[in-house]
């Protein structure tokens, strides 16, 4: 008895069923997937260049007249109003020409005048005909040639002047003194900059853009300029130029300008302008990974009753990650997103919870018990 036993387990071990117990039917595993529902909203396509923060205008600033630096007003950083005085040179010898052009100014004025009333006393004896022509002729020369010897020293004078007037060199706009290459003591020339003025209210950027992009900027458009140093949040500038022709790398020269008022943005910074050459308001955006192409065609995977379906879609503008679908898709109509790669049109599939990780069918409220279970 004790044989049979043993010979009937070993007979069930063999089989691979236990005795006595119903054979359990093979469970049907499907493939995972995450979906999106299809909305509508914004999307742009955009190219991005990189150029530097420079100022509007710049102006190295020269004194007109060389000389000694006397003294000067500003220090790198300090603001400037337009004709301020940035810094003065030695006018000692201008104003000791000036002194003795001045006096012979007054010997000259007497000579002048002597000769005018001359010439005038004796022009009405030439109409009398008391005096001949030659006479005349020799006294109107004579008081002409007294005029025009005033009026050239009075042509020096004023040149003096001016000279004189050009030793206080003053800032020929307002701005900000980016350099300062004058020391009090030394000697200012034209050979090397005195003071460098920036005009920082406006900030400039110049970026190379490419012949696939050029035609779609227009000068006045508003673009977007993103300077990390000074806001997180994109800059709002303005198409000021457009190079009509390439430079030598091939590239148009486009300007963009920015309001700068408060400061903040200084010359040197980096910056990334963005040029928008697509745009749409209401679109139907996907995620681009989940648009596939095979064999030509263009296709995303729909569910419909728990089953993928193939759906051919035609693609408008590309942006980064994501792809408008101008065609093939409406409201709705919900989307596979991951995992589709791996799957065929009208497989059956199970839909994951994104947040969860866990299957959508799977997922029952928890805060009530379900009936006939003990809370």
């Amino acid at each position: 008895m004790k044989k049979q036993a043993i010979l009937a387990l070993t007979l069930c071990l063999a089989l691979g069923t236990g005795c006595g117990k119903e054979e359990v039917a093979e469970e049907k595993v499907l493939r995972s997937v995450e979906t999106t529902t299809v909305g509508k909203s914004a999307i742009s396509s955009a190219f991005t260049y990189s150029g530097k923060a420079a100022p509007s205008k710049e102006v190295a600033v020269v004194p007109t007249i060389p000389g000694k630096v006397t003294g000067f007003r500003y220090e790198v950083g300090d603001k400037v109003g337009e004709n301020a005085v940035l810094f003065t040179v030695d006018d000692t010898d201008l104003q000791n020409n000036l002194r003795s052009l001045e006096a012979n100014y007054h010997v000259a004025r007497l000579g002048y005048d002597n000769a005018k009333n001359t010439y005038e006393n004796n022009l009405l004896l030439y109409e009398e005909e008391i005096i001949s022509k030659q006479e005349i002729d020799q006294l109107q020369y004579a008081y002409e040639s007294a005029e025009a010897q005033l009026a050239s020293i009075q042509v020096q004078i004023d040149n003096l002047k001016k000279n004189i007037a050009d030793c206080a060199v003053k800032s020929p706009m307002s701005g900000v003194i980016a350099t300062r290459g004058v020391e009090r003591g030394g000697f200012a020339s034209q050979g090397a900059p005195a003071y460098t003025v920036m005009d920082l209210s406006v900030i400039k950027v110049e970026v190379g853009v490419s012949e696939q992009t050029v035609n779609t900027i227009s000068v006045g458009d508003t673009v977007d300029v993103k300077m990390t140093a000074v806001s997180e949040e994109p800059l709002k500038g303005k198409v000021s130029t457009i190079s009509p022709a390439a430079g030598q790398t091939g590239t148009y020269t486009v300007k963009v300008t920015l309001d700068n008022r408060d400061g903040k943005i200084k010359a040197g910074m980096l910056a990334e302008v963005s040029f928008t050459v697509a745009s749409a308001s209401q679109a139907i955006v996907l995620p681009m990974n989940a648009v596939l192409t095979k064999e030509g065609e263009t296709y995303v995977y729909t569910l419909e009753n728990g089953r993928a379906k193939k759906t051919p879609v035609t693609l408008g503008i590309e942006s980064g990650e994501t792809v408008e679908i101008t065609e093939g898709l409406s409201d709705g109509m919900e989307v596979v997103t991951k995992g589709q790669t791996y799957i065929s049109d009208g497989e059956e599939v199970t839909v994951i919870d994104k947040e969860t990780g866990r299957a959508k069918t799977d997922l029952t409220p928890e805060t009530e018990p379900m009936q006939g279970e003990e809370e």
